[in-house]
């Protein structure tokens, strides 16, 4: 069949879902171009084709025949995690009919399909039916298309309402995308929505929940500048931070909320490192604003370990013990309730607000605002990475000496040293050669970390055991005392162990030092 040409480019889009009230105050804010005309609407049926084993979802790419007015468009949309969590590339072009061609599409396109599908067939996966209604409105100069969209997804008998309010940059500079959605959040209690609808349909074929999003290292190419490195890392944070937020919702919540806790850390590590350099008034407020979502999950995390911590010790040895089965009814309602105030800050503004401004700041470079900074800015990441290890290490080593003699204070000084010392190595350790050397190091950061984790934890369970309400029942109060015995024999923790990490971080390579790293230094 002979090829038709596409219509192709970059999609930057925000996506936020409503309740039915909500989607009608929508319709008629004028924000979003409402006024005294109704919207006109037409239907939108989409189906999405993949193989039987699935390999175009786990590329994360989503093929579809979409029917509208009356005639048929293909079109393939694919993540550029590299860009940014709302940025995708899309390419269409018309279709004779429902079946998927990829000869429709350029040579390449229907290349790099060929390749990953191979001879198998394409069939239909799932879809959604839509009813849209679009408008255009004007934000600083930029064209936004804002588009309201009810109907429903599918996948087989299954099927799932939806109601969404969809602003996507037509021309413009990004920075007005996420200040027009930022202005959305603060008029309607709207939730941003990380997931596209090929995503949420195809969870409907899925028995199993979604899965936690953990860390993942950004991909830095050595030749970035620092400004565009920032802007990676930034988003690599929030990514993990939003990513969660489906597992949160129907998967497992409790890994959720400590995943989401890591991405806050790792976030406000970052920031901390970029603010050396180059100190930025929204630097200040991101960090501000994620250490008070930070609070609502290490609250729900301390909890949810408290729980960990008697199931793995005082019940899994004392279960017959009189007040056992009390104190963990007790502590799991504190645990839930607090996971509930986590969903419902997912479900507030505050996770809104958190990812529209952190992608504002990255859209305007804000960190560039002061001239004086402007030159370093544009300097090597891999020079900036290297001083910023350098300095991590010294303080780490610091808050180390006399390690065996650390009072709880100091040691609680020198996790988080390490804390910091992991992330940066996270963020940056690409950069450098040979990766097993920075693997190595990574590993034994993290076995360092793990074990000085687990003293802590303790030393929190006891002052969370303290603050439940025992005092009306002595069997209750025995099983509580109990565990508190318990938990501060585990935060004394084995020594030898603790001593035998620290000197193996001690004496492990220092990546950013070897000798290909300095070659690399010396030719910037």
């Amino acid at each position: 069949m002979k090829r038709v040409e596409e219509c192709a480019g970059a999609e930057r889009e925000l996506k936020f879902v409503a309740d039915p009230k909500t989607f009608r105050a929508a319709l008629a804010l004028p924000l979003l171009g409402g006024g005294a005309d109704p919207p006109a609407w037409r239907r939108l049926r989409s189906t999405y084709f993949d193989t039987d084993d699935g390999e175009l979802g786990r590329k994360r790419w989503a093929l579809r025949v979409r029917r509208v007015d009356g005639a048929y468009v293909i079109g393939l949309k694919k993540e550029a995690p590299d860009r940014g969590l709302f940025d995708r590339d899309e390419v269409e072009a018309p279709s004779p009919s429902q079946e998927p061609d990829p000869a429709l599409f350029n040579r390449e396109i229907a290349g790099a399909i060929k390749t990953i599908v191979g001879e198998k067939a394409l069939k239909p996966k799932f879809g959604s039916n839509i009813r849209r209604a679009t408008r255009m409105v004007t934000v600083d100069s930029a064209a936004v298309e804002v588009a309201f969209d009810h109907g429903f997804l599918f996948a087989g008998r299954r099927r799932e309402p939806t109601r969404e309010i969809e602003l996507e940059l037509k021309s413009g500079e990004p920075a007005a995308l996420f200040a027009l959605g930022a202005a959305l959040a603060d008029a309607l209690p709207v939730r941003l929505c990380v997931r596209s609808k090929a995503g949420r349909a195809a969870q409907l074929l899925s028995t199993a929940p979604p899965e936690p999003a953990r860390a993942q290292s950004p991909a830095i190419p050595p030749d970035l500048p620092i400004d565009g490195a920032i802007a990676v890392i930034l988003r690599n944070c929030l990514a993990q931070f939003l990513g969660n937020l489906p597992a949160l919702e129907i998967g497992d919540a409790v890994e959720a909320v400590h995943q989401m806790r890591v991405a806050m850390r790792r976030l406000r590590s970052a920031l901390g490192l970029f603010n050396r350099l180059c100190p930025c008034v929204g630097f200040d407020a991101l960090r501000a604003e994620s250490t008070r979502i930070a609070a609502v999950l290490g609250e729900a995390r301390d909890w949810d370990l408290l729980v960990e911590t008697l199931l793995a010790g005082p019940i899994s040895s004392l279960a017959g013990e009189p007040g056992f089965d009390r104190l963990l009814r007790a502590t799991r309602a504190k645990a839930e309730a607090a996971r509930d105030a986590v969903k419902q800050l997912a479900d507030s503004q505050a996770a809104t607000r958190l990812a529209l401004s952190l992608e504002r700041l990255v859209a305007r470079r804000e960190w560039r605002d002061a001239e004086d900074h402007v030159s370093a800015l544009d300097a090597s990441v891999v020079r900036f990475a290297a001083q910023s290890l350098n300095r991590l290490d010294r303080k780490l080593r610091k808050r180390g000496r006399h390690f065996r003699s650390l009072w709880p204070e100091a040691r609680h000084a020198l996790r988080i040293a390490m804390k910091h010392m992991r992330y940066a190595t996270e963020f940056f350790g690409s950069l450098f050669k040979p990766d097993s050397a920075v693997k190595r190091y990574a590993r034994k950061c993290a076995a360092l970390q793990d074990r000085l984790g687990e003293l802590n934890d303790a030393m929190i369970a006891q002052r969370l055991i303290k603050e439940l309400d025992f005092d009306a029942d002595p069997e209750l109060a025995y099983a509580a005392g109990v565990a508190v015995g318990w938990c501060a024999r585990a935060s004394v923790g084995d020594a030898a162990a603790l001593s035998k990490a620290w000197r193996s971080l001690l004496e492990a390579d220092r990546y950013w030092r070897s000798k290909s790293a300095e070659r690399e230094l010396e030719s910037d």
